[in-house]
């Protein structure tokens, strides 16, 4: 590998975590909305049930180390001066927040007009002092739940501030109010924005801290890259986009045969035929078993499509429904077959293979299908009537595809598994966690057939889905609107003479 290449490669990996949590994140985002919402809410209700109204009251000293006395050329002010100001300022600030004599006669001041002796930290508490960077001025602030003490305290300061402003203090300066002690007005209240602030922060970070905390219990899968870390041994044999349609539960309608679709789902099974026929080419492979992990990842959906995309290339096509338990075929395709029961009837003897095989002259499709769940699926499928049944199949059609129940939820794939020549296995974004997956292939590696690779199906898009995918499928496009109909075949359903 170039060095080029080796760091760009190295940086893909690096990046990739990151925006696979980012991913995890956004795809929760009403949670993270509702949290916010909730958290901000109780913050600005907290502070507005604990917000006391207050006031306060403002006056301005000026600091000078010049004597008031001394001659208009004596009082210009140089560097010197300004800075030796700055000092007697922040030397007046110390006294009066720390000073005992000025607080004490502060004290007394205030006791005259209202009759009350406050404590000295009290009254401290309700001051600040301010010593307004590179000026020679002293702002002080007086802040109190009560109007006109506020005033009173500021009035008192201004006539008390002399008590400290004296030759042993301050020899040479000259300190004078600039703006008296202004009516107290009410303070703005901050606390609103602070509370609706930190509810704010704390519920998204909530949001997010449960949002990581489920995905790291789930472990979903999220990406192919998910699976080739997780299951080496296994090739991605094609991405199949999500598809959004009209409704919520058009998902099982969806056919290369309708346009609508879009032509990157049909471009995208046009590439898994041509993996079909290059197995055929290079193994002989001829008979194939579509499984899952588990229900609604889209295994009928895709062996439904496989089946109808090697058909449209003029092969003679056999499409079994092996899921016995909950057969699903016919309602992919649209069809109604009533009273057919497909493997079940010939391995009982109710019918002959060629009597139950039929063919759809839409689809140019031969179907071995049952209409109802059976009984006794498993004893059924692990019959030498079954093994016999797909010997046949393969004998007289260029290929077999099999769809199989999930092999992480009964047996009944591992032992179709057996019978056939490779089996495909289809994984669903955000559907299933890797452990499940890798329990149903555990299932799938113990029987005789080959697994020929992962169809990853219903992936999502968008930049950060791109970002995460280091080697995805072709046709990764969202498609456009899928638009569900419904096909009815009456009778027509006699197999084709061959």
């Amino acid at each position: 590998m170039a060095y080029e290449e080796k760091r760009t490669h190295d940086e893909d990996i690096g990046l990739a975590p990151i925006l696979k949590i980012l991913r995890q994140i956004l795809s929760k985002w009403w949670l993270i909305v509702i949290f916010v919402a909730l958290f901000s809410a109780s913050g600005f209700g907290i502070a507005k049930i604990t917000y006391t109204e207050q006031f306060s009251s403002n006056l301005i000293l000026t600091v000078s180390n010049k004597d008031k006395n001394i001659s208009s050329v004596q009082a210009q002010t140089t560097a010197s001066d300004a800075q030796a100001s700055a000092v007697i300022a922040n030397t007046l600030k110390y006294l009066m927040q720390s000073g005992d004599g000025f607080i004490t006669a502060v004290q007394k001041e205030v006791k005259s007009r209202t009759d009350t002796l406050y404590d000295k930290d009290t009254l401290r508490g309700m001051m600040s002092v301010e010593h307004v960077a590179d000026s020679m001025i002293v702002k002080i602030k007086v802040t109190s739940t009560d109007k006109e003490l506020a005033y009173i305290v500021a009035t008192s300061i201004e006539s008390a501030y002399h008590t400290i402003v004296n030759d042993e203090n301050f020899p040479t300066a000259h300190i004078t109010v600039a703006d008296s002690a202004t009516e107290a007005k009410p303070v703005a209240d901050s606390s609103m924005v602070l509370y609706t602030g930190a509810g704010l922060i704390i519920g998204a970070a909530l949001a997010i801290i449960i949002i990581l905390i489920t995905a790291k219990i789930q472990n979903k899968l999220l990406s192919t890259e998910d699976i080739k870390n997780n299951f080496s041994n296994i090739d991605i044999i094609a991405t199949v986009s999500n598809i959004k349609g009209k409704k919520k539960n058009d998902r099982t309608r969806l056919l290369i045969t309708d346009r609508n679709v879009g032509l990157p789902f049909i471009e995208t099974f046009k590439l898994i035929r041509t993996k079909f026929e290059n197995a055929k080419l290079k193994k002989g492979y001829s008979v194939f078993a579509v499984t899952s992990s588990t229900e609604s990842e889209g295994k009928t959906t895709c062996s439904t499509n496989i089946a109808l995309s090697l058909a449209k290339s003029g092969k003679s096509v056999l499409l079994i429904d092996a899921d016995l338990r909950k057969p699903a075929v016919c309602k992919t395709l649209g069809i109604n077959i009533e009273g057919e029961r497909g493997i079940y009837d010939i391995v009982n003897g109710v019918k002959s293979f060629e009597e139950s095989v039929k063919y759809i002259e839409k689809y140019n499709l031969y179907l071995l299908v049952s209409s109802a769940a059976v009984a006794d699926p498993s004893e059924t499928l692990a019959s030498d009537s079954t093994a016999r049944i797909i010997a046949e199949a393969k004998k007289n059609f260029d290929y077999v595809i099999v769809d199989c129940p999930p092999a992480g939820v009964v047996a009944d794939a591992a032992i179709v598994a057996n019978y056939v020549d490779s089996m495909v296995f289809v994984a669903a974004e955000e559907r299933v966690a890797i452990p499940q997956i890798e329990y149903a292939l555990s299932d799938i590696l113990t029987t005789k057939a080959d697994i020929m690779g992962c169809i990853y199906n219903r992936a999502g898009t968008g930049t950060l889905k791109i970002a995460t995918e280091k080697a995805g499928g072709y046709f990764s496009n969202r498609y456009g609107g899928y638009y569900g109909s419904s096909y009815y075949y009456g009778s027509r359903h006699h197999k084709k003479k061959r």
